[in-house]
């Protein structure tokens, strides 16, 4: 219980870090994920597996113009988990800060062991790809990130052979809730 406490408690945090500035009008409309998307189980598909219960994304611009995203997610076992990344789009790779992470940190100041970059492919779409500790890009990675035309569904497409050596292809829907 505790730990689904401190997972809420720091999405809390994130979204308001989130909340655009007058200064950060013009950089939020550059874009198009920009907002809080919830994930549209019904509209997502897992191969293989189940998926999530539950993922909440959200999206801001600070002032210093990086992207900040966060994402809680409730996987399909009820485990809660957290994962923030504060990046610009150029494909350099920024920390990703996982409730592990996090937790690492409060204990005895360890920095995030994963990173992630992102890499805008037009004013819609962005590719991301994860790397571990090593350095090693994560064998889901990449994976692109679309804006439906009308900017109501975020489309996040996985595909890749997971740990276990299967064949990996995920579509997760995302309805977008709030701008």
């Amino acid at each position: 219980m505790h730990r689904m406490k401190l997972v809420a408690t720091a999405a809390v945090v994130a979204l308001t870090v989130l909340s655009a500035s007058p200064a950060q009008a013009q950089l939020t409309e550059d874009y198009a994920f920009v907002g809080v998307w919830k994930l549209n189980l019904e509209s997502s598909s897992f191969d293989p597996g189940s998926g999530p219960q539950t993922v909440t994304r959200a999206f801001g611009v600070d002032d210093d113009g990086f992207l900040v995203s966060v994402r809680t997610t409730i996987s399909g076992s009820g485990n809660p988990t957290f994962a923030m990344a504060r990046a610009k789009l150029d494909g350099r790779d920024y920390p990703v800060w996982t409730n592990g992470a996090v937790y690492a940190l409060m204990a005895d100041g360890s920095s995030a062991e994963t990173t992630a970059s992102f890499e805008a492919v037009d004013d819609r779409t962005f590719r991301l790809t994860q790397k571990n500790a090593e350095g090693a890009v994560n064998p889901l990675s990449p994976n692109t990130w679309q804006v439906s035309a009308d900017g109501s569904t975020l489309t996040v497409t996985t595909m890749g052979t997971n740990g276990a050596g299967n064949q990996v292809h995920n579509v997760e829907v995302f309805d977008r809730v709030e701008n």
